[in-house]
């Protein structure tokens, strides 16, 4: 097999890469800090080391940012464990693998928090909302396979398969709703028992 040459970056492509990598890094940690309303750019800036400016040579508003860096965690993270899922052969397996590292999310709460209060921000800004619409398609058409078939197979007929789907977006939707309501009743859904809540909300809503 005939290997094809590595095209390497140039100078300008490297800094690119490093300055956006900079300011993502800032733009995470100040954002888990103060929320996505009351961040401002010129501290995100003042984290990487930048001027506001520089920011705005990469990205078009604190909104794009945003987006960029969900981007690039969560569909970072979510590509990840499809991999995970299939390089398992077994099927039946599949929906295991995926409970747990559903349970490792619910355990971030800072992410979890700061995800809602962007949906809520997008709510009433259409162009926000198709934003956000793309990158559930990303996910759900992530590596070119459709993700409920990669769980549980493509014997699934079309009722099934809305029902699963539904099911997976009511438990993400339970999931955000737990997160806010934990944060008003510290007591009754304490964190450490986040994990053993959504397990038992995973297996009442997801077939095995």
């Amino acid at each position: 097999m005939v290997s094809l040459p590595q095209i390497s970056k140039n100078k300008h492509q490297l800094r690119t890469e490093e300055t956006r990598a900079k300011i993502l890094d800032a733009a995470e940690a100040v954002f888990s800090e103060q929320g996505f309303e009351k961040t401002q750019l010129e501290e995100i800036a003042a984290r990487a080391g930048y001027t506001r400016g520089a920011i705005y040579a990469h990205y078009a508003s604190k909104e794009d940012l945003f987006l960029a860096l969900m981007e690039q965690r969560v569909l970072t993270r979510f590509f990840a464990i499809r991999r995970v899922i299939e390089a398992e052969p077994a099927i039946s397996k599949r929906p295991e693998i995926f409970r747990r590292w559903i349970a490792v999310q619910a355990g971030d709460h800072t992410w979890g928090t700061l995800m809602l209060e962007f949906k809520l921000y997008a709510l009433r800004r259409p162009e926000s909302r198709e934003k956000l619409l793309h990158m559930y398609e990303l996910m759900a058409k992530a590596s070119g396979r459709d993700f409920i078939e990669l769980l549980f197979g493509a014997d699934l007929d079309k009722v099934a398969r809305a029902a699963v789907e539904r099911r997976l977006v009511i438990l993400g939707a339970i999931m955000s709703a737990v997160n806010l309501e934990s944060h008003f009743r510290p007591k009754l859904l304490p964190k450490q028992q986040m994990k053993t809540v959504l397990n038992e909300l995973y297996e009442a809503l997801i077939p095995n």
